[in-house]
């Protein structure tokens, strides 16, 4: 594959941060619900939360890359072979996090897509928008991995930028109010356990993400590359949320009232110095957000589906049954998208955070020291080998 090259760990790793940085990180909410609203311990929680992504993430290509399975089923499946009886337990909570995850992130995706292009240009009906956004996405995920991390790569790029820009001239203009953030020390809604707590199942609810960053670790050659993508990912997400949790406690304690801000970097735009123009940049991030992340999820449910067609039908993958996987995904995100059923969803974040953290954070970092032991990971030239 020709992602296999100096370049296949960064375009990993930049999955990693296009399928994380989705609608409720881009505007904001999640940022506040998970870190800002415990006061200044959102200086480093977003750090812990990337710590914690990165074990898991590490594990999971370590044993991808080895054992060439990238597809989240089969690869949970061998994950916890070791384990004997309990492994479709745990197969099974790989396979309904994710599902859920999927058609929870990918309907907000459609809808908050939607929502903003609808601003963009008021004319605009809201399904017209959100047909617009699936085409889109659709169209990313039928043409393969590749596609998939090289558009990544070049979202990844563009959000980061603007993100910079925004957060960084927001940090400028209210650096004096954050010094005097951090001199009150402030810690509300029960102090440090709580946020430590708030951090872990952040972090549960990405790694819920699983099969979208396992579907792309085909571009990964060794345990060389894999080291690499998992650096490259923890500094640019570490960097990123903490960055952006930083620039929203500048605001603080304003910025914890939802019923009048209810999209925090809304708030931390027109307050940044950016004015118009810092909005125009709030929706283009915004816009690539949404987008990105459904092409990772979609991309790694197409995955599951079309190796699972293959191997019942005993035929060789075609664009087809790419196609027709990655079509059944979009629509049925699109459809909990058009019935407005967003709100609702959107609370089972939480939720998904807490239930992931001991069905998948845990076992995964757990069968990752056990995997370890057995054997070492199969060396590059091994694997070129064994290909040729």
């Amino acid at each position: 594959m020709s992602d296999k090259s100096k370049w296949g760990a960064w375009s990993v790793a930049f999955v990693w941060f296009t399928t994380h940085f989705g609608g409720g990180f881009a505007s904001g909410r999640q940022l506040v619900d998970f870190y800002v609203q415990y006061g200044w311990y959102a200086i480093f929680t977003p750090i812990l939360s990337a710590a914690i992504i990165t074990c898991v993430l590490y594990c999971a290509w370590t044993f991808s890359v080895k054992h060439k399975v990238y597809d989240y089923r089969t690869w949970s499946v061998a994950y916890y072979k070791p384990l004997g009886w309990f492994e479709p337990f745990f197969s099974a909570c790989i396979e309904i996090m994710y599902l859920i995850i999927l058609l929870m992130a990918t309907g907000v995706a459609f809808s908050t897509g939607g929502e903003t292009v609808r601003q963009l240009v008021p004319s605009l009906p809201y399904n017209v928008t959100t047909v617009g956004i699936a085409i889109f996405i659709f169209a990313l995920t039928i043409w393969g991995a590749e596609t998939v991390r090289k558009a990544a790569t070049v979202m990844a790029i563009l959000i980061i930028s603007g993100m910079l820009v925004i957060y960084v001239s927001n940090l400028v203009v209210n650096f004096p109010a954050l010094v005097e953030v951090l001199k009150d020390l402030p810690s509300a809604n029960g102090g440090f356990w709580p946020a430590m707590w708030q951090s872990v199942k952040y972090a549960g609810l990405q790694c819920s993400l699983i099969g979208a960053y396992t579907a792309v670790a085909d571009a990964l050659s060794g345990q060389k590359d894999v080291k690499k993508a998992t650096i490259i990912g923890f500094v640019v997400n570490a960097g990123v949320l903490a960055l952006a949790a930083t620039g929203a406690l500048s605001h603080y304690p304003a910025i914890l009232n939802k019923t009048e801000i209810p999209l925090p970097i809304t708030y931390i735009t027109q307050h940044g110095g950016g004015g118009n123009v810092g909005m125009a940049l709030f929706s283009f991030v915004m816009l690539l957000a949404v987008i990105s992340t459904g092409v990772g999820l979609i991309y790694g449910g197409a995955r599951r589906i079309s190796t699972w067609w293959v191997k019942r039908a005993g035929v060789a993958s075609t664009r087809k049954t790419d196609i027709i996987s990655s079509a059944v995904y979009v629509s049925i995100s699109w459809y909990i998208a058009s019935f407005g059923l967003i709100r609702l969803i959107a609370q089972g974040y939480a939720w998904v955070g807490i239930l992931s953290t001991p069905l998948v954070v845990i076992p995964i970092i757990v069968m990752g020291v056990v995997h370890s032991r057995r054997a070492s990971i199969v060396p590059e030239e091994t694997l070129v080998t064994v290909k040729s």
